[in-house]
């Protein structure tokens, strides 16, 4: 049966050496005979522990290591890496860590767990679904929502997303322009 094992694929994790780290699992697994399921993801956010390896124990859980770097990955596989094994790199669960468990995560609460490029994992873990739902509401009511939401935009202002957007809702002309600052 295969193992399933996270690695990121952000450039904070390439430049420490992730790309590398993948494929020296890829090979101690071939050699180990060890089917894998290499899913590459985004940055969990804790640099300091990229390359950061994570590997699906029996429980279903993600056990993470780091930083695994790809001449450590011999040492670790023999010591049980594929077994979710304890190891001096062995952190535990991402999600149990304080730095981490302390975090609220909303717009970044995918990364680290979807492969960013692949649609079906990003639906798979609930994509699209707010976007389904606005496609069932009209304009007049996705600008509530917004509005009830309180959403702020992100430059120095914090200015209302549900004002702006209800401005425009309010204007009657037949053809509107949205100016987006891409600075």
């Amino acid at each position: 049966m295969a193992v399933r094992i996270y690695i990121s694929r952000d450039a904070a994790a390439q430049a420490l050496g992730a790309d590398e780290t993948a494929a020296a699992l890829q090979v101690a697994a071939a050699a180990k005979g060890q089917p894998i399921t290499l899913t590459r993801v985004g940055s969990r956010g804790m640099v300091w522990l990229e390359p950061l390896v994570e590997v699906e124990d029996a429980q279903g859980r993600r056990i993470a290591y780091g930083p695994v770097t790809p001449e450590l990955v011999p040492g670790i596989v023999q010591a049980g890496l594929f077994e979710a094994a304890p190891h001096e790199l062995r952190i535990g669960r991402v999600e149990d860590l304080p730095y981490f468990a302390r975090q609220e995560r909303l717009t970044f609460a995918r990364v680290g767990v979807t492969d960013p490029v692949s649609v079906d994992d990003y639906v798979a873990h609930g994509g699209f679904a707010g976007l389904k739902r606005a496609l069932g509401m009209t304009g007049a009511e996705i600008v509530h929502e917004v509005l009830e939401s309180g959403l702020r935009g992100r430059g120095g202002a914090a200015f209302p997303t549900g004002i702006k957007w209800r401005t425009v809702l309010e204007q009657h002309s037949p053809q509107k322009y949205v100016v987006c600052n891409a600075d």
